[in-house]
């Protein structure tokens, strides 16, 4: 295997030289894939989809979480849904929160990203963190407890990951939060999946208070243009709440946090 293409329609995709494979193998719920690019360092392809890579998986991973934990003033209790690879609860953990509860379904994208990805994976080894193997969808049917931020870090809404879009998954989800919790969603690409888009904020604005987009450049995912879903139960709109101060952020800064809900017209009028 020289190369690794990713089909993003019928007639476009993303094109990757493979220097070298890491590891490869079929986990019960997809094929796992970790090769070497020269430019892009470490690749983790879940069911050949880019999950993530070493050169720009930091614009994901902040944007996921320092957008939500900005928003809430004093945030303690994270519940992150996905997020096997450790990346999301890493930026997490630099907050001074007292508990992160991580559902992921799949233990064997654990594995892999503590053997291969290190510098995601070594935020499982914090004492703040407990981790629940088990599929989402069912978890939340049956817990009882709160949490202050709720971060969906997802594989695209298909196949075992289909169900963490649908109704009857977010209405279970409300019952986890408070009056003033965040509740927020990596939500595809602009370009690619708007028709996905559209359908989170519809159900987003049904179920909880209300519903904002904010997007973000990601050189790896489709379009290189990445959509992320928020609800604020207790705001009426986009606001910084939260300016604990961290220094070793890459791409996500205060400054931009208005301006990343700036959307273009071109989503604003899809969605609504």
């Amino acid at each position: 295997m020289d190369s690794f293409i990713e089909h993003h329609s019928n007639s476009s995709g993303l094109y990757l030289k493979v220097n070298k494979i890491l590891h490869s193998e079929r986990s019960k719920y997809q094929e796992i894939l970790v090769f070497e690019n020269e430019f892009f360092g470490k690749v983790l392809v879940l069911d050949n989809l880019v999950m993530t890579t070493t050169k720009d998986e930091f614009i994901y991973h902040e944007m996921l979480a320092h957008v939500s934990l900005r928003s809430h003033p004093n945030p303690k209790n994270i519940l992150i849904i996905g997020g096997g690879d450790g990346g999301t609860l890493r930026e997490v953990l630099k907050y001074p929160i007292n508990k992160v509860l991580l559902v992921e379904i799949d233990e064997k994208v654990i594995e892999v990203s503590k053997k291969f990805f290190s510098e995601l994976s070594s935020s499982f080894n914090d004492k703040r963190v407990e981790v629940i193997i088990m599929d989402a969808i069912k978890w939340v049917k049956n817990e009882s407890r709160k949490f202050d931020v709720i971060l969906i870090d997802s594989t695209d809404p298909i196949k075992i990951a289909e169900g963490l879009i649908s109704e009857e998954f977010l209405f279970n989800l409300k019952k986890l939060v408070f009056e003033n919790s965040i509740v927020c969603m990596q939500s595809e690409s602009p370009f690619y999946h708007i028709d996905t888009i559209r359908t989170i904020y519809q159900r987003f604005k049904k179920i909880f208070s209300n519903a904002y987009i904010y997007t973000a450049p990601i050189p790896t995912y489709p379009g290189g243009y990445w959509s992320f879903t928020i609800s604020f139960q207790s705001l009426e709109y986009p606001k910084i709440r939260n300016y604990y101060f961290i220094e070793d952020l890459k791409f996500y800064h205060d400054e931009m946090y208005d301006a990343v809900f700036k959307i273009p017209k071109f989503l604003k009028d899809a969605i609504e």
